[in-house]
């Protein structure tokens, strides 16, 4: 049996052995030579330790019994993917980024194929920044390899468990670095861990301001990511003017289970996805459906309405919402409800705009007595002969001065 043989049963043979014991030991026991093996095995093939061939040696080990066959057919498996790997026409960083973007391809194989680490800064950067907020490669490119170079992933975790972090020692060190993400990266982190020991997430109100709400429709879905840390996002476009400008909502799980039962046999089929990727062997990682891919076809929001709102930050002083095009969902209206409160606004409407002739007819009226006109005369100019109007005309023309 030959090296590589030997290495892949001993592999077997020590995830075997984890399986059996709980997380705790097995952490105790040794996981990080597990993993030290999976990057020893792969790298002999020249392939990095990415999502997709790690499954590969996980599928392995998932087999009940090991012998010569499966270790000759695992061999093969890993060098035809090498061979595809290598033999890939060689693109940059930057392209890489923007195709990941466009497949929504989750960061934990990115990352380790750009030749970063599996970093909870790095997964930030990728997962929230260049998906769901929107921005652009190159700026997500740049300050990675300024970690890299600066080797500051440790401190940067660190960075986000210290509460008022912009006044410690090591943010002002990271600062020397010119990392332009690690305030975004330390308010979220620290949200995150207020939110979870709150059992909920952080409101407008516990953070301070009052949210510009707006309602939004005809939303199309194009992509729906979600893990067991985060809210899920739906990132898809939404008509502006003449143009479609692409857009992220953060919600709730109710709201997008809300959502989905809202858009009829295709959000029904997303659901079920949903549920069987929840309750499979990765349900623990991040997790993006390309809504086409997958589907044939994007998701048309046509039975619901979003009332949304831009988070806002301080910035001197004063409550200013972010430049993305990110928002969190307050509320979801059905077509039913939205109609409703649609025609609830126009009658409000249209009694404010009696109150307001009713008001301003005690200022004609009173021009009338001006002019000598008697009271009676006055007030049947004014259209206000009825005792009952003519006290509320009073009452208004009051409220008004």
């Amino acid at each position: 049996m030959d090296k590589l043989k030997l290495k892949l049963q001993e592999y077997y043979q020590r995830c075997q052995r984890q399986e059996t014991r709980s997380k705790t030991s097995r952490e105790q026991a040794g996981g990080a030579s597990v993993l030290d093996m999976e990057n020893d095995i792969l790298l002999q093939f020249g392939l990095p330790s990415s999502k997709r061939f790690v499954q590969i040696l996980h599928d392995f080990v998932s087999q009940r019994e090991v012998n010569d066959h499966l270790l000759d057919y695992v061999s093969k498996k890993l060098r035809t993917a090498a061979r595809k790997y290598l033999l890939a026409p060689v693109i940059s960083d930057l392209e890489q980024l923007d195709q990941a973007k466009e497949q929504k391809k989750t960061p934990y194989d990115l990352l380790p194929e750009l030749g970063y680490p599996v970093n909870d800064y790095s997964v930030f950067l990728i997962g929230e920044l260049l998906y769901r907020r929107n921005i652009i490669a190159a700026d997500v490119l740049e300050e990675l390899k300024k970690v890299q170079y600066a080797d500051v992933w440790d401190d940067i975790l660190l960075l986000g468990k210290i509460m008022n972090y912009n006044t410690h020692e090591l943010y002002h060190r990271m600062k020397d670095h010119e990392l332009r993400f690690i305030d975004d990266y330390a308010q979220q982190s620290l949200k995150q861990q207020n939110a979870k020991s709150a059992g909920k997430k952080a409101l407008p109100a516990s953070e301070g301001y009052t949210p510009n709400l707006r309602m939004v429709s005809k939303l199309q879905v194009e992509d729906i990511l979600f893990d067991e840390q985060q809210m899920p996002s739906i990132i898809g476009k939404l008509k502006s003017g003449s143009r479609y400008i692409r857009v992220t909502m953060v919600m709730e799980f109710s709201q997008l289970n809300q959502v989905l039962q809202s858009s009829a046999e295709l959000g029904a089929e997303i659901g079920a996805f949903i549920k069987k990727k929840l309750s499979g062997s990765q349900k623990d990682k991040p997790i993006a459906i390309d809504v086409r891919a997958e589907f044939g076809q994007v998701l048309q929001l046509d039975d619901c309405h979003l009332e949304v709102y831009k988070p806002q930050h301080q910035s001197r002083g004063k409550w200013v919402e972010t430049k993305d095009n990110l928002y969190f969902v307050d509320k979801i209206l059905s077509r039913k409800e939205y109609d409703k409160k649609s025609k609830e606004a126009e009658i409000r409407g249209k009694i404010e705009e009696c109150l307001e002739l009713i008001g301003g007819s005690y200022g004609y009226y009173q021009r009338m007595r001006k002019l000598g006109i008697t009271d009676e005369e006055a007030k049947l100019r004014a259209g206000l002969q009825d005792e009952l109007l003519f006290k509320l005309s009073t009452f208004l023309h009051k409220l008004r001065d």
